[in-house]
């Protein structure tokens, strides 16, 4: 009998990645099994047999994968395919739908670059400080939830936000991490702006490390 090894209850971002690819591929071979049963004359049934194996194996270790994971992450994970489909876009088309997002009534269009200087500045005051019994019931959490955000802690019995549950003393390693990039250490305000709206973030690190 083969010994069994606890896997994490929460993803990472990398093995999250390749769940989703792996439960849009089974997706995608489902619809191969169809059209080969309902459109196709002649099919070897050793090939047909091979397919369906696929299938079936790919659903067993999805299977053995959920059975791992904290209930509340296993039903995030769900509701996030939910809302996803394999599309082949070419790279000239790209700029064309995230306009017509950004167009679209009620909806805020966020860049990665700005959601991060918001997490960088509430967490140190929030999750990185934080030890709420309730943490159930912490709006940060729910919002983090919905929108995937990686966790800190993939095999946390609370929260996995939080930063001290994980082990992490977040100033201690904000502190470690200025020093070695040369940087004036600030306890009040971990990572402050400048004071201006930067538009090329990049270039706004460049100065900052200047």
């Amino acid at each position: 009998m083969r010994g069994e090894t606890a896997m994490n209850k929460y993803f990472s971002r990398a093995e999250k990645a390749n769940m989703t690819r792996m439960m849009l591929l089974i997706q995608m071979l489902e619809s191969v099994i169809q059209d080969y049963e309902e459109k196709m004359k002649d099919v070897d049934p050793e090939f047909m047999k091979d397919l369906r194996s696929c299938k079936t194996w790919g659903y067993k270790a999805i299977k053995r994968r959920y059975d791992f994971l904290d209930m509340d992450a296993a039903r995030d994970f769900t509701r996030h395919l939910t809302h996803m489909d394999i599309v082949f876009v070419p790279n000239d088309k790209a700029v064309k739908y995230h306009n017509i997002v950004k167009e679209m009534s009620g909806s805020l269009v966020l860049p990665m670059e700005d959601f991060e200087k918001l997490y960088s500045g509430f967490i140190p005051k929030t999750c990185g400080k934080c030890h709420k019994k309730a943490w159930k019931e912490c709006l940060i959490r729910e919002v983090f939830r919905k929108y995937g955000v990686e966790t800190v802690n993939n095999n946390a019995k609370n929260c996995p936000y939080s930063y001290p549950e994980a082990g992490i003393n977040l100033e201690a390693w904000a502190k470690s991490w200025a020093e070695e990039h040369g940087l004036k250490f600030d306890n009040e305000n971990i990572w402050k702006s400048d004071g201006e709206v930067h538009e090329d973030v990049e270039k706004q690190e460049t100065q900052n490390a200047g």
